[in-house]
Parts: structure tokens; C-alpha cells; sequence
């Protein structure tokens, strides 16, 4: 069985990876950061699927 937790505030993680400790469950990171995101982002600057403004607009509104 696998359990995902998305959105997790880090003043929680200590709390949650404790737990995990108690019960004997193995954590993973996710594959997915800030960075990857970030690269992403930069990489659809120059994606010819949107306008300047539209590209611009976008960017804008994820930072």
C-alpha cells in the first residue's frame, strides 16, 4: 500500500515523520520540487502554444 500526502505544511513534516518512525513505515521525497517546477516554467517560456501576454500571465500567477 502506498499513501501520498499533498500539501503538507513543513512545520508539520516533524511530527509526520515521526510517526512514520512509530509505525515502522518507510517515507520517500517526492521526485517533484520548487527547482522542478521552476524548470518547467522556464522551459514553457519558450513553447510556441501561447502568446507573449498569455505565457507571461501564466508565469505570473504560479510564483
Amino acid at each position: 500500500m502506498e499513501l501520498v500526502l499533498k500539501n503538507v505544511q513543513k512545520k508539520h513534516l516533524p511530527l509526520i515523520i515521526e510517526l512514520a518512525r512509530a509505525l515502522k513505515i518507510e517515507l520517500s521525497e517526492s521526485g517533484e520540487d520548487d527547482k522542478y517546477y521552476l524548470t518547467a516554467m522556464e522551459e514553457g517560456r519558450k513553447s510556441i502554444l501561447l502568446n507573449d501576454m498569455e505565457k507571461l500571465d501564466f508565469i505570473t500567477s504560479l510564483k
